[in-house]
């Protein structure tokens, strides 16, 4: 378990992708709120609920939440990733949880509970994901280590 840098306790993406990776291979089921079957969002609302966060029961809802992050280089891990659903109709229609990502690329793996496989892992840059992304949002707070603070200037005396 990794600690985070700032204030030396467990960091809560940690402990959330933890609960998570736990139901890997639960089957899915349409409005499964766990524990022993999911549909996407119940799967999203039962982890975080693990933390103390209440979510609503449905992807659409779920991405009204929190701050939105546009550039998938700066996701982080636990943070909230949304796609259309399988009919492509444009609205939001599947939710994940992020666990990885190449800040270089935007590329992030993620788990979620898909209709034919239950609770997996996969990779943003699939195919079927790739052309139906919509956006993420974050709910944890931001974990990035703060900047460290510019060195003070030396003030160039003023000759008159």
């Amino acid at each position: 378990q990794a600690i985070d840098e700032i204030n030396n306790e467990p960091d809560s993406a940690d402990l959330l992708i933890e609960e998570a990776r736990k139901h890997l291979g639960k089957p899915y089921r349409y409005g499964g709120k766990g524990p022993k079957v999911f549909d996407c969002a119940g799967f999203a609302r039962y982890v975080y609920m693990h933390l103390g966060y209440s979510l609503p029961g449905g992807s659409g809802p779920q991405y009204r939440l929190g701050r939105h992050i546009k550039n998938t280089k700066q996701l982080q891990r636990g943070d909230l990733v949304f796609w259309q659903g399988r009919s492509g109709s444009g609205g939001v229609g599947h939710t994940g949880i992020v666990t990885e990502v190449d800040t270089a690329t935007g590329v992030f793996r993620f788990i979620h509970a898909a209709t034919s496989t239950g609770v997996i892992q996969s990779y943003s840059n699939e195919a079927y994901y790739a052309r139906r992304y919509i956006g993420a949002t974050r709910l944890l707070g931001d974990r990035r280590k703060p900047p460290e603070p510019l060195p003070a200037r030396s003030k160039k005396s003023k000759r008159q």
